[in-house]
């Protein structure tokens, strides 16, 4: 019995297709998968007489050998075999043809639709399109799915014309399943884990793109915040049209309709003490795309105390600092190398100091790669290290980490059993308590930059950015109670305290910033 033939041509004839299937007659296998792509009349709404194809054959027949080498070894089939015309089609030839033989159809359908994806993405295929007015054009062919339209049509296919083009989930991850460091084998480990994001904000909008688009099966999104118009220049995730909406319905909404095939759940508060043990145990990894220290070491902890590893990541201005507490790893935990967050307000949020997009763009990729890597089991994680980046010179240093046995978190002997719930100072006042009567006894201190009061501003308030402040001498009196407001809340406090220490004992801090006091200007106003 001859063997069937096997392997991937180029003809300038009509292709006979009972003659193909034919040549892959194989009585030990049980199924033959076809494929044909004909030629049609008419693409993007425009009338076509027919199809030049030009292909620069040397590549194409040993890309095109190499693509069905490729199936064979993914698949198990006994034969296949591939032929693509060039030259001038009639409406209705036959422009490509794929055949597969194999012992079961699962395996056939499979490596028939891997060779017809594989050639239609890399090949060097050129056509020319000839339309009834007499017109003609030269286009690349493509991949279907990419939003343009192929003459090549076949029974079952998707088609980018299609408004929701069907497709298997092995389609969607082809490109990075093909490296070995992958694989089919850690494509399953990506669809098993479940990752939490924390802030779906500069950070978290490009790490949940990038482990979305990776196809890990499920991630989680706390946020508790809405969209604003400043928010949009580097939170990627989202449109001008979500302004005022809560950001994690967003999220999730854009996170799914880029990958149909994983879960997103929301998780709508803010992380504290509180929820931070029931969200640790639904999760194998962490984000930290947060952008203040208390909620920053609030999750550092919760690394160690909970056993899950936390990837973390800051920014301020161009530089960017990356690292991952990993309480499995000997190279410690946040508090190894600060043993306590800084003041409030000594160091500004992006909303204090500004921020161009790319960087928390780059640093939230920087994170999605290194949560990859953790669930991979690839090789680099920084788990010893602190990487830090400056996205201006892009230099780069690693600092390496190791546990310090007089750690209070994860040292010998460690004073902190639990996560610090968040006490609320004497000197802070939260807006939701106050009355437009209760607030007009006040001086109300506005302690943003020049560039930051036209984002809810506050006629009645004092102007004193915090940049020029100094408690010794500060530009108001006190002879009436201060209430000192910033964008966040930060500042004010770091302020409130410093005045206090010179003795001020009438002066407070709000909780919340302005974007909290806004509504009762409205009020008052009315």
């Amino acid at each position: 019995m001859s063997l069937p033939f096997d392997g991937f041509e180029i003809s300038g004839e009509p292709l006979d297709i009972r003659a193909l299937a034919a040549s892959l007659t194989d009585r030990t296998a049980g199924a033959l998968a076809s494929f044909e792509g004909w030629v049609r009349d008419h693409n993007d709404g425009r009338q076509v007489d027919g199809l030049d194809y030009e292909i620069f054959a040397p590549l194409a027949l040993a890309e095109g050998a190499a693509i069905l080498d490729e199936a064979r070894q993914k698949y198990k089939v006994n034969a296949i075999r591939a032929i693509h015309r060039h030259g001038m089609l009639a409406i209705g030839d036959c422009a490509v043809w794929v055949g597969v033989v194999s012992a079961h159809r699962d395996e056939a359908f499979r490596a028939c639709r891997y060779v017809i994806d594989e050639v239609k993405h890399r090949l060097p295929i050129w056509k020319k399109e000839h339309y009834r007015d007499g017109t003609a054009e030269w286009v690349n062919c493509q991949h279907p799915g990419t939003g343009q339209e192929d003459h090549a049509h076949g029974d079952g296919h998707s088609h980018g014309h299609d408004p929701a083009p069907a497709f298997a989930e092995s389609d969607f991850y082809a490109r990075q399943i093909r490296l070995p460091e992958v694989g089919e084998a850690g494509q399953v480990k990506l669809k098993a884990a479940r990752v939490l994001i924390v802030g779906a904000g500069g950070l978290g909008s490009p790490a949940g793109l990038m482990l979305a688009a990776a196809g890990v099966g499920t991630i989680g999104i706390a946020e508790f915040d809405t969209l604003e118009a400043s928010n949009l220049h580097r939170q990627v995730l989202y449109a001008a049209a979500d302004v005022g909406q809560p950001k994690v319905e967003m999220a999730a909404k854009r996170l799914k309709a880029l990958n149909p095939f994983i879960d997103v759940k929301i998780h709508a508060a803010k992380a504290d003490a509180a929820n931070l043990p029931g969200l640790f145990g639904q999760y194998d990894l962490v984000l930290d795309c947060t952008d203040n220290f208390t909620t920053k070491y609030l999750l550092a902890d919760a690394a160690v105390l909970y056993g899950v590893p936390v990837v973390q990541a800051s920014i301020h201005r161009f530089e960017g600092q990356l690292l991952t507490i990993d309480p499995a790893s000997d190279g410690g935990c946040l508090r190894c190398l600060w043993p306590a967050p800084p003041p409030e307000g000594l160091i500004g949020n992006c909303a204090e100091v500004g921020v161009l997009g790319v960087t928390p763009g780059l640093f939230g990729t920087l994170q999605a790669s290194e949560a990859l890597k953790i669930i991979l089991g690839l090789p680099g994680i920084l788990n010893r290290h602190l990487l830090i980046m400056d996205a201006l010179s892009l230099e780069t240093r690693r600092i390496a980490r190791r546990r310090d046995a007089d750690c209070p978190l994860c040292g010998a002997n460690p004073t902190i059993h639990a996560l610090a719930k968040p006490e609320t100072a004497a000197f802070e006042l939260d807006a939701a308590a106050l009355s437009p009567q209760a607030l007009a006894r006040y001086r109300i201190v506005d302690l943003r930059e020049a560039d930051e009061r036209s984002e809810h501003p506050l006629p009645q308030a004092f102007h004193a950015p915090f940049s020029r402040f100094d408690a010794a001498n500060p530009a108001f009196d006190a002879s009436r109670p201060v209430l000192l407001v910033c964008a966040a809340g930060r500042r004010s406090q770091s302020a409130a305290q410093q005045l206090r220490a010179q003795g001020w004992n009438d002066v407070f801090s709000l909780i919340g910033g302005a974007k909290s006091l806004a509504h009762l200007f409205h009020q008052a106003a009315e």
